[in-house]
Formats: structure tokens, sequence, C-alpha cells
């Protein structure tokens, strides 16, 4: 281990220190209740301290209180996630004021500003397609290595290794490897995969 990752490490476990107590008022919450109010109420609060400290508090809180996240992620400032059942894989990295629902971002995904990734495209909408006050939360998944253009909004999965260009509306699944842009998006080309790295 660096001497880098092992500071990292630290500043972690004090942040995870710090976030013990909200981590454990929301796991009470969804034991007693099942509701998401401890959960957003900290989750607010938190994604508007600026700075490092806040990316480290915001990570140490979700790592504790997401349905699975790892603690090397960056969490831009004023990002929310809306509900606990997120993945967030290691290396994520979102910019600022993104939006996440019922959402998995594999690892290295990388989110520009103002992306927005709801829990699908059918939340108010029953069976039969009309409108009801019983929320459908979908699953939404973005494949590792993918990066999401400014202003994005992703209602359908998203493949590994693509590109989503700033302004995009991702209605239908996304295949890997590929540069996506418009609304509704559509695939414009193919993008070459990551070249294999050779080790001695």
């Amino acid at each position: 281990m660096s001497v880098r990752q092992a500071i990292k490490g630290t500043v972690f476990g004090l942040a995870a220190g710090l976030m013990a107590l909200p981590a454990l008022l929301c796991y009470l919450e969804k034991r007693l209740y099942g509701g998401d109010l401890v959960f957003l109420l900290f989750g607010q609060s938190l994604a508007v301290v600026p700075g490092y400290p806040g990316v480290q508090l915001r990570a140490a809180f979700h790592a504790l209180t997401l349905e699975q996240c790892a603690w090397q992620v960056h969490i831009g400032f004023g990002t929310l996630f809306m509900h606990r059942g997120a993945r967030v894989a290691q290396r994520v990295s979102t910019g600022a004021y993104c939006v996440l629902g019922h959402v998995t971002l594999g690892e290295g995904v990388r989110l520009a500003s103002r992306v927005s990734i709801p829990s699908g495209k059918r939340q108010h909408l029953d069976a039969q397609g009309r409108i009801t006050d019983t929320n459908q939360f979908d699953r939404v998944t973005v494949g590792a290595g993918t990066w999401v253009g400014e202003g994005a909004i992703l209602l359908a999965d998203v493949g590994g290794g693509a590109l989503v260009s700033a302004g995009a509306v991702v209605v239908n699944a996304l295949p890997d490897h590929c540069l996506a842009g418009g609304n509704p998006a559509r695939v414009l080309r193919d993008m070459p995969a990551p070249a294999a790295q050779v080790t001695a």
C-alpha cells in the first residue's frame, strides 16, 4: 500500500466515524419504518458541504447507507441519491447536482454535472399504462467505464465503455462501446474498445 492510499484510507476512516450516527439512524429508519425520510435528510444536508470535506463525508455516508457503495468514489457537490437502493462501484465520479434513483453505476463510471438517472421511465404508470399513485421503480444500469455528458437524462440502461453526449435523453438501452446523443438518444457510431494493457 502506498503512502497516498494509506492517507486516503485514514481520511475515509475518520469520515466514516463522523457518519456512524447518521448511518445508524438511517438503519433504524429502514428496519422500523421502511422509509427514506431520514436518509434523505442527511443526504441533502451533506450534499451542500463544500470542498474536500464534503466529498469525503458524502463518500462515507453513502458507503454506510446505500445498498452497495465503494469508498473510493467522488460524489460531487449537490448530488443526491433519492433511494438507498443504489449501487456504486469503485472509482465512480459524479459532477455537481446529479440526481440518482435506483441505479447501478459500474466501476469507473464518470457522470458530468446535472446528470439525472431516475428509477426507470414508468414510475407513475401501472401495467396497463395508466397513471397511478403507486410508484414503479426500475433499476437503471450504467456499465463500467462509461462517461455521461452534462445534463444527460438516462431512463434506460447504458452499456460499458460508452460515451453519452451532453443533453442526451436515453429512453432505450444502449450497447457497449458506443457514442450516443440526441433526444431520444441514438447510437452515432461505435467506440473502439480500450487497448489491452500489457503487463511485464
